[in-house]
């Protein structure tokens, strides 16, 4: 079963900036986090599946994505080349540079992107934990060690300092 070309356009009208966003919060970089973004979603383009629904939909492309930029984040290309300050020309609506955003990216990996699906995009634990294939507890310790950190890396002032996370 093919996607025609209006279900393809749905699909990035659906995913794109929550895709990008994420993708962005793993590089740190535009251009990377865009090429993240259209991988996942040419992937399922090029290859429908069947999903339980949106919900099954959006958990596999991020995953996807995620898996996308921990790819990119390990080529040698990454690894060699500077990068360059491209946030400020995103089309999408990124998060607010702020000392607190810039912590949360200096995070390793597995706390970074808890927090931020927790606390930038509104994602519950039980959702996180079945989008990354973990189990909730797990996306507790890391959203509980994340914190941890970012209060250290900010000088003990983290109340209020996070996003009212939706879920």
């Amino acid at each position: 079963m093919e996607l025609t070309e209006e279900q393809a356009e749905e699909l990035v009208e659906r995913y794109a900036d929550l895709l990008l966003r994420v993708a962005y919060s793993w590089t740190g970089n535009l251009a990377d986090a865009q090429d993240a973004c259209q991988t996942a979603l040419l992937k399922l383009v090029a290859s429908p599946r069947q999903f339980g629904g949106p919900e099954g939909q959006k958990a596999w492309l991020l995953r996807v994505t995620i898996n996308e930029c921990k790819s990119l984040n390990r080529s040698a290309w990454r690894r060699r080349r500077a990068s360059l300050e491209e946030a400020a020309l995103a089309a999408v609506q990124m998060p607010e540079p702020s000392d607190l955003l810039e912590a949360v990216q200096k995070l390793p990996p597995k706390y970074r992107t808890a927090i931020f699906l927790r606390y930038y995009e509104g994602y519950a634990v039980g959702e996180i934990a079945q989008t990354l294939g973990v189990k909730p507890a797990l996306v507790s310790t890391w959203l509980a060690r994340g914190r941890e950190k970012l209060k250290t890396m900010l000088g003990g002032e983290l109340d209020g300092a996070l996003p009212e996370a939706d879920g």
